[in-house]
């Protein structure tokens, strides 16, 4: 059992619903991944796009090797337009670049950080905000206290989980989760489960 599934077992003794959740749904797989420069800048790249052409356009960056920090930063303006990054994305990616290079974003130090630190480090790059700082540091740093709570399908599985009349929006998320603290994370999985359930399996939730 990998690292999100210990964690979401344990939040299951401290939360019958969470338990009984998991025996109806099943336990949500472990997603521990590879961070990294081009983990982050695939995650830019995908804002605001279909997964479709996230992808297409990923593609385009890994044949010129424009998800190396020291690529692009040397790669022209229209060179990366050609391969469909806007003007603004590409700035957030040469950002993301230059802060790695100078060391003032040290990626493989964050594991060795606080929440809230590994946090701030992240967001002080250009075009990461909360929702990309928290999937970081949940999927790459294993950090089970991050919980990105503006996520849609995270609240859609909460307004369920909860048995709410609508979504809740980010800081009444927040307030509801305050109790699963330092397995906020383990809980959002949960949500992402229901959420994957209810609107792609079509299971109800009794």
């Amino acid at each position: 059992m990998e690292v999100h599934q210990r964690a979401v077992r344990k939040l299951s003794k401290l939360d019958k619903d969470i338990e009984l959740t998991i025996k109806k749904y099943g336990m949500p797989n472990d997603r521990i991944t590879k961070g990294g420069f081009d983990t982050l800048l695939r995650m830019i790249v995908g804002q605001q796009i279909s997964v479709k052409a996230a992808n297409s356009v990923w593609n385009k960056i890994v044949n010129i090797k424009a998800n190396d920090p020291k690529t692009i930063l040397v790669l022209s303006d229209q060179k990366l337009k050609e391969v469909g990054l806007s003007r603004q994305k590409i700035s957030y990616g040469r950002d993301l670049a230059y802060k790695i290079k100078s060391g003032l974003l040290d990626l493989d130090n964050l594991i060795n950080l606080s929440n809230q630190e590994a946090h701030k480090q992240l967001t002080q790059v250009k075009g990461i905000g909360d929702w990309t700082a928290d999937i970081y540091q949940l999927f790459v740093l294993g950090d089970m206290d991050a919980f990105p709570q503006a996520d849609l399908a995270i609240q859609e599985g909460a307004k369920r989980f909860f048995r709410l009349n609508e979504r809740p929006s980010p800081s009444n998320l927040l307030k509801l989760v305050e109790k699963w603290r330092p397995l906020r994370g383990a809980g959002a999985l949960v949500m992402w489960q229901i959420y994957r359930m209810e609107v792609h399996e079509g299971s109800k939730l009794n």
